[in-house]
């Protein structure tokens, strides 16, 4: 029979398109198709894979705002490096959201849409703000906001419906507190203090740390901060009875939402440990972190600086209309005082607020700028700058801190003659409590209730060498510790828990100098004398004699080995307003086979 190639040729064909056929159909399938107005387009496709059918672009505009930034503890705006001050990772959901606001907001937003109640109940601040911005958009979260009981069991227990600052007084008798210290009140609408609780952020020291140690670990963030929540009459109690601190009461002009809504964002970072730092990231700027979550169209910070002090906050929520009212509540000490100012027993509620209102309170930096002389050169005129980051000197505006308050942060004393210009002294800290022996304001943390006055300091100074007729002066490193007392004398403000207007104390001074001196170091020993006099609400005057003998081992001709440095300093100040004054500071010294006579006369800004 012969071959019909041609039906051979056609059937081949037929197979070979049987087999190609299932590939021809998977290729038509994954063409595009031409969009049309029925037709899905591949960007609306995507879109549907994020949660609530959000697009890229509305996503972007929320994860974008101050409010979601600020729950985050991010910046108000994008930085290239953008990174949230906090970092444990329990505070996010997505695994980048530390850096990432746009990544934790979709995976807060998949949370919510899944009604993952872990996430639900750690974060109550964000479904609420995040209810509210899907609203706005027409879109119904499905979270009702009570899935998390624990929370309701805490704000239950909180049950704040009014919110209060509450200032505590500096105690220069402890570092942890000598910069002062603000806490919140919540109170229910009865305000009744057995029922206030406090909410108080504040710094985890270490007790077996020694003082030097401590300051140092405090300005470097070497502590955590942590916050805690207890009932307000207990820790009163430690600040009005233990610590002897006199407190100022601030209520917070802040609506019922805020309220609830600053509660919800404690919850979330109670837990949350933070470095913690005394001149920023401290108790002060969390208050103000927290009220700035609640209102992002302001900013509190903006006002604050970058060296934060508490009693600074007080006076920056009265100017921006955050106080509703304020209450003075005196300490046992003041209220002690007051008795012994008046001879008998006095009615606390009688006595008269203390200056130590911290909305009063003159800002913490201070640039001056002077001229004077100094017999060191040639035509002894010489002119200086003074920086002062923070925080109170002797000659400082005492309104609205404690008196006698002595506690500096970062100082510097540039001078300049014909020649150069110099760093005379560079304060790193230095602190001085001066308790007077004969009040009722003597070292609160002393069981024997004796007053004991003491002082530290570390930085560096211009410092002549006496050790031989050369008289050099060099900047050297010194650090040294006092030890002492003081007695107050003249006359206290009439009604009041104050104490007298001057001041005298008598200290034992110990320390050392390096750098460039003789043998590189020297050991001092000595005493230092000297008064305060608060000669009016805007003069002050004070004097001190030091006596320091100086010691290093030295046996080269025309060299001592130890020897005298006396020395007589005074300064005064008189404030033109709360923002200006001028100061007037000399220094007398007696060196080898010579005398050394510095004057300053300068104005001073504060800021």
């Amino acid at each position: 029979m012969p071959v019909d190639f041609r039906m051979l040729r056609t059937k081949a064909l037929y197979a070979a398109y049987a087999l190609m056929l299932p590939a021809w159909v998977g290729m038509l399938l994954s063409l595009p198709a031409k969009a049309s107005d029925d037709t899905v387009t591949p960007t609306q496709s995507h879109a549907q894979a994020y949660p609530y059918g959000l697009d890229a672009k509305k996503l972007r505009q929320i994860s974008d705002t101050v409010g979601w930034r600020r729950l985050l503890l991010f910046s108000d705006h994008k930085k290239s490096a953008d990174q949230s001050s906090l970092d444990n990772p329990r505070f996010f959901l997505a695994p980048t959201g530390h850096q990432d606001a746009h990544a934790e907001l979709i995976a807060m937003l998949e949370a919510m849409q899944a009604g993952d109640a872990d996430a639900l109940c750690r974060f109550v601040a964000r479904v609420h703000y995040l209810q509210g911005e899907l609203a706005k958009m027409g879109i119904d979260s499905g979270v009702s906001g009570d899935e998390c009981a624990d929370f309701q069991a805490f704000a239950k227990s909180l049950n704040a419906k009014h919110l209060s600052l509450v200032f505590a007084e500096e105690h220069p008798n402890k570092i942890a507190s000598a910069f002062a210290h603000v806490l919140m009140r919540a109170d229910d609408d009865q305000r009744q203090d057995t029922q206030a609780m406090a909410i108080n952020y504040t710094v985890q020291s270490d007790s077996r740390d020694p003082i030097i140690r401590s300051t140092l670990k405090s300005l470097v963030g070497g502590y955590p901060g942590v916050m805690e929540i207890m009932p307000f009459s207990k820790k009163a109690e430690d600040y009005l009875v233990k610590d002897e601190r006199d407190l100022w009461q601030f209520e917070l002009d802040l609506t019922s939402e805020e309220v609830a809504q600053i509660i919800r964002h404690i919850w979330e970072v109670k837990d949350m440990e933070r470095p913690y730092f005394f001149t920023h990231d401290n108790c002060a700027t969390e208050i103000v972190r927290l009220i700035d979550v609640v209102r992002p169209q302001a900013s509190l910070r903006a006002h604050v600086g970058k060296i934060v002090i508490p009693s600074r906050i007080a006076s920056i929520l009265a100017d921006q209309g955050f106080v509703r009212s304020q209450k003075f509540i005196p300490s046992n000490a003041t209220i002690r005082q007051a008795a012994l100012n008046h001879g008998q027993a006095v009615d606390p509620d009688s006595i008269l607020p203390s200056r130590n209102n911290p909305i009063h309170a003159t800002p913490v930096h201070r640039i001056g700028l002077g001229a004077g002389m100094d017999d060191r050169h040639d035509d002894r005129a010489v002119y200086g700058v003074q920086i002062n980051a923070a925080y109170q000197d002797l000659l400082d505006n005492p309104n609205g801190v404690r008196p006698l308050l002595d506690v500096r942060v970062l100082s510097l004393d540039v001078i300049k003659d014909a020649e150069k210009a110099k760093i005379n002294e560079l304060t790193i800290f230095a602190t001085r409590s001066l308790n007077p022996a004969n009040t009722a304001k003597n070292n609160a943390t002393d069981p024997t209730g004796i007053g004991k006055a003491t002082g530290m300091r570390l930085g560096f100074i211009q410092s002549f060498d006496a050790s031989s007729t050369a008289n050099e002066d060099h900047l050297v490193m010194d650090l040294g510790i006092q030890k002492g007392k003081s007695w107050a004398l003249g006359q206290a403000r009439a009604g009041s828990g104050e104490i007298a207007d001057t001041v005298c104390y008598v200290l034992a001074d110990g320390g050392a100098q390096v750098g460039r001196i003789n043998q590189g170091y020297r050991l001092g020993l000595g005493a230092v004398a000297g008064c305060v006099h608060y000669a009016t609400p805007r003069l002050r005057a004070m004097a001190e004699v030091s006596l320091p003998y100086y010691y290093h081992p030295d046996r080269a001709d025309g060299v001592r080995s130890g020897y005298l440095q006396p020395s007589v300093r005074v300064g005064m100040q008189a404030d033109i307003d709360r923002v200006h004054a001028l100061r007037l500071t000399a220094k007398h010294e007696k060196l080898y086979d010579s005398d050394n006579t510095q004057a300053m006369l300068s104005l001073q800004r504060y800021f």
